[in-house]
């Protein structure tokens, strides 16, 4: 078709998606973010509070993610910060509803809490990996099943879950955390197929390397992010949060589903 009107059911279409655009604006919505008093987490909370986001940062380090909520503040930006451990039931139960309660709602939920660990699996310490077990899985579903029930009372929301380049391939030594990350996929998928048809989105992201304190704890050996980048720059935390911000800003009817992100130099994994 060249040039005149488009046809009526065009128009309809077009119009429509302006007012799901327009329904989407993020200024005055609520994000809770766990894993928030650093790295990707703390990123995400800065990222969001500049569009009129109101952050709740939680995080078992809480003078830390005050540090973040500062800077938030004094940016004109709104945060609350709510220490927690994730693996902790009533202490991911106070969260949600100290979020409700200071905030008076939940838009955006972001189960971030995280951490790596790499070692053969003859050599690894037992109690590393139950710690991180119990958090990149058993904390993501905790935050997953007391939040999302105020997403579906608000009637529409975003769940971003932080998945890795890890959870799609396995690399030597990443066994533990590889399997974390695989199932963090799992959870998102099936709660994707829950809770679609109730006007909440489900976003999973597994980047590729991102320089922050993560491979130190996680115990990468020496030269092994030079071998995976021969020298190419890797993410920043900040590259992260603007993916997070702009899979927000799609229009109400557009999911990204899954996102995979690497530094473009990196060739493996």
């Amino acid at each position: 078709m060249t040039g005149g009107k488009p046809p009526a059911y065009a128009a309809s279409i077009i119009t429509k998606r302006d007012e799901l655009t327009i329904m989407n604006e993020l200024r005055g919505q609520v994000a809770l973010i766990t894993g928030g008093s650093s790295g990707i987490g703390a990123a995400i909370g800065r990222t969001l509070a500049k569009r009129g986001v109101r952050v709740v940062l939680a995080a078992r380090r809480a003078e830390q993610a005050e540090a973040v909520a500062d800077e938030i503040r004094a940016d004109g930006g709104e945060a609350l910060v709510v220490a927690c451990d994730v693996r902790e039931v009533d202490q991911v139960q106070a969260m949600v509803q100290r979020t409700i309660d200071h905030f008076g709602g939940l838009d955006i939920l972001i189960p971030n809490a995280g951490f790596g660990y790499r070692a053969a699996i003859v050599d690894g310490d037992i109690e590393r990996w139950k710690g991180m077990i119990d958090t990149n899985i058993y904390g993501v579903l905790l935050t997953l099943k007391y939040g999302v029930p105020h997403l579906i009372d608000r009637g529409q929301g975003d769940v971003i879950l932080l998945s890795s380049v890890a959870g799609h391939i396995v690399a030597e030594g990443g066994a533990g955390y590889s399997a974390t990350k695989f199932a963090v996929n799992a959870i998102g998928e099936a709660l994707r197929q829950e809770v679609t048809r109730k006007n909440i989105r489900v976003t999973i992201l597994s980047p590729g390397v991102v320089v922050s304190g993560f491979q130190e704890v996680a115990q990468y050996p020496p030269g092994i992010i030079d071998n995976w980048l021969s020298g190419n720059p890797p993410m920043q935390v900040e590259d992260i949060a603007q993916i997070v911000e702009d899979v927000l800003d799609l229009p109400r009817h557009v999911s990204i589903n899954q996102l995979l992100i690497r530094p473009t130099g990196q060739l493996r994994p």
